[in-house]
C-alpha cells in the first residue's frame, strides 16, 4: 500500500497520493488545505473509508454524497438532463412541477425520505385527483428515482412496488363508419380537409398541428408523408404513404400556401364543439346506443377501422397506425368494422352442404362446392358489421381500386 501527502512545487496546497490493495494504479487527490497536520488527517480518513468501501462495510462515496445531498438539487439535474436530451418544453414544465410538488407535500428533503408509504399517503389526501393525474405523479417520481440509480446517486427505486392505479374512462370513442366519414368530409366544407387528413392518415391532433408541409413528398411514385420524430408520441420518425384521394387534396390545399415550410394547418384544427356541430349537420350521432362518443381522437380511431374493412392484413394494419403492440390497434379497431360475415363465408365455401353429404357419405371439397344449398340466415342471425368499401367507393372516386398498403411496398423510399 502506497499512502502519503506532499506539497507539490510552486503550490501552498496538499495532495495526497495513494495505492491500496492489489491496484495498480496510483491515484492522486487534492486535500485543499495548506496544514500538513490538517492534510494528514483528511488522508487518513479518506484512506480508511476507500478500504472499507473495497471491504463492502460502506456504500460508494457518490452514494454517500448523494444520500447528503438535498432532494431539490437533484430534482434540478435531473431536470438539466432532460434538458439535454432535448424533451418537450411541455414534458419539462410538468415533470418540474410534479416534483417540486411531491417534495413539499410529502415532506420529501433527502433521498431517504422517499418511502412507498409517503406517495401512496399523499395519494389518499388528494381523492381530486384522478387515477390518470396519480399515475402521472408516481411515472414523473420514479423516472427522477431511476435516473438516480443509473446515474450512481441511489442504489435501489423505493416506489418501485407502487403500482399504478386503474383508470376509470370518462368515456369510450367509437369510429365513425364509412358512410359517416365521408359524409362528414363531404359536407364540412372547409374543415372537410383536416377531417380527411386526420381520417386517413392516422395522425393525432398534436402531431398534424406540427405537420409541415416540407414532411409532405407529392411528387414520388409513391407519395408519403415524413414525420417528424420530435412530432410523434413515441419519440420515433415514421412514413405514412398516402392514398390517390388524399394526395389530390393535399395538391389543392398546397396551391393556397406562399412557404413551402408553413405549417399545413395554420389557423389550427377543429375544436371539439366545431365537430359536434358539423356531426350534427350531417344527420350523425356524437354518442352511439353503446353510450361510445365522437370527438377529434376519433378520428385515428376511424383510420384503424378503414383498414379494418379494406381488408388491409393485421401486421400493415399495426405499422400504418404505429403501435408498438398488436393490442393497442385492436383498441381502436371497432368491432363493427371487421367483415365477420363475409369471412365466415370462406369456410362455408370450403365445407360441402348437408344435402350433398346425405346422398354420398362422403365429405369432399368438390361435392361441397356443387351441392351447397344452405339458405342465408335472416336479418336477426346476422351480426352486424361496417358497410365495407361500398359506400367509400360511391363517396371517393376510384376508392374500390385503391389498394391502401400495397403489397411488398410499406416502407416508402425517402
Amino acid at each position: 500500500m502506497i499512502c502519503y501527502v506532499f506539497k507539490p512545487k510552486k503550490s501552498r496546497l496538499y495532495r495526497l497520493r495513494y495505492r491500496l490493495g492489489d491496484e495498480r494504479k496510483i491515484k492522486d487527490i487534492p486535500l485543499r488545505t495548506h496544514s500538513r497536520e490538517v492534510a494528514e488527517a483528511k488522508a487518513r480518513q479518506f484512506v480508511e473509508e476507500e478500504e472499507k468501501e473495497l471491504a463492502g462495510l460502506l456504500p460508494a462515496r457518490s452514494l454517500r454524497e448523494a444520500a447528503q445531498s438535498p432532494l431539490s438539487k437533484h430534482c434540478a439535474d435531473f431536470v438539466a438532463d432532460l434538458t439535454a436530451r432535448k424533451r418537450g418544453s411541455s414534458h419539462l414544465v410538468h415533470s418540474k412541477c410534479r416534483l417540486n410538488r411531491l417534495l413539499k407535500e410529502c415532506g420529501w428533503r433527502q433521498l431517504r425520505d422517499i418511502s412507498a408509504d409517503s406517495f401512496k399517503k399523499w395519494i389518499s389526501q388528494h381523492p381530486e385527483l384522478s387515477a390518470k393525474t396519480k399515475n402521472e405523479y408516481l411515472a414523473s417520481a420514479s423516472a427522477l428515482l431511476t435516473w438516480m440509480e443509473r446515474d450512481g446517486r441511489a442504489t435501489h427505486n423505493p416506489l418501485k412496488a407502487v403500482r399504478k392505479l386503474e383508470r376509470n374512462e370518462t368515456f369510450k370513442r367509437r369510429a365513425l363508419s364509412t358512410d359517416e366519414f365521408m359524409r362528414l368530409v363531404q359536407g364540412s366544407g372547409k374543415r372537410s380537409f383536416p377531417y380527411l387528413m386526420a381520417g386517413c392518415t392516422g395522425l393525432r391532433r398534436r402531431e398534424l398541428k406540427q405537420l409541415l408541409w416540407s414532411d409532405i413528398h407529392l411528387d414520388t411514385p409513391q407519395p408519403f408523408i415524413d414525420v417528424r420524430a420530435e412530432t410523434t408520441k413515441n419519440r420515433k420518425s415514421a412514413i405514412i404513404p398516402l392514398i390517390p384521394q388524399l394526395v389530390e387534396a393535399l395538391k389543392r390545399e398546397h396551391l393556397k400556401r406562399a412557404l413551402f415550410s408553413d405549417k399545413v394547418f395554420r389557423r389550427g384544427l377543429p375544436s371539439v364543439t366545431i365537430l359536434k356541430k358539423d356531426l350534427a349537420a350531417q344527420n350523425i350521432p356524437v354518442e352511439d346506443k353503446r353510450g361510445y362518443r365522437v370527438d377529434f381522437h376519433s378520428l385515428r380511431h376511424t383510420f384503424a377501422s378503414l383498414l379494418a374493412t379494406s381488408g388491409v392484413s393485421e401486421l400493415a394494419r399495426v405499422k400504418l397506425s404505429r403501435h408498438s403492440d398488436w393490442r393497442q390497434t385492436d383498441h381502436y379497431t371497432d368491432p363493427h368494422s371487421i367483415p365477420l360475415y363475409g369471412e365466415i363465408q370462406k369456410l362455408g365455401d370450403l365445407l360441402p352442404s348437408q344435402g350433398a353429404s346425405q346422398k354420398s357419405g362422403k365429405i369432399g371439397q368438390n361435392e361441397g362446392d356443387s351441392g351447397q344449398t344452405d339458405s342465408p340466415m335472416s336479418p336477426a342471425d346476422v351480426v352486424p358489421i361496417g358497410s365495407g368499401r361500398t359506400s367509400l367507393a360511391k363517396a371517393v372516386p376510384g376508392w374500390e381500386n385503391v389498394e391502401l398498403v400495397p403489397r411488398g411496398r410499406l416502407e416508402l423510399p425517402c
